[in-house]
């Protein structure tokens, strides 16, 4: 139980519930002791990272490139498009409207493990960015790389 792998079509409400995939959950329990999550806004798609993850990343900030001024600006944007979140005891997180808007989702929805975060998209945005010809091309390049 290492990381989020597979893929789940669920419904966001209206109130911005949706629920989390037991496999996801099982491994949030299991590895990180914690059902806090990060949302991270990335326009297409909103990532969600456990918030222990999400700490490894600041620190790695904190140490590199504190003083940068371009990154301070990145990142002064990117944590305004942020918000925290744990999963209630139905399994499910609430997505805030001003998230949800600037992601796109409503509706059917897509929860994809990657790694060591779940990514949350619009199922016509999933379909849209990772289906057709763009995939086989992207097998074709990277298959036999493992």
């Amino acid at each position: 139980m290492g990381s989020f792998k597979g893929k789940y079509e669920h419904k966001i409400s209206e109130t911005g519930r949706i629920s989390v995939p037991s496999k996801f959950r099982d491994i949030l329990r299991s590895k990180y002791q914690s059902d806090d999550l990060v949302l991270l806004s990335m326009g297409s798609h909103l990532r969600v990272y456990p918030a222990a993850e999400w700490e490894k990343q600041e620190a790695r900030w904190e140490q590199e490139q504190s003083g940068n001024p371009e990154l301070n600006e990145f990142l002064r944007r990117l944590y305004s498009m942020m918000d925290e979140c744990s999963i209630d005891k139905n399994g499910r997180i609430v997505i805030t409207q001003d998230v949800r808007k600037y992601n796109s989702l409503e509706g059917d929805c897509i929860i994809n493990g990657f790694r060591n975060r779940m990514e949350i998209w619009d199922k016509a945005a999933w379909e849209s960015a990772t289906g057709g010809e763009k995939l086989e091309a992207l097998f074709a390049k990277f298959a036999d790389s493992f």
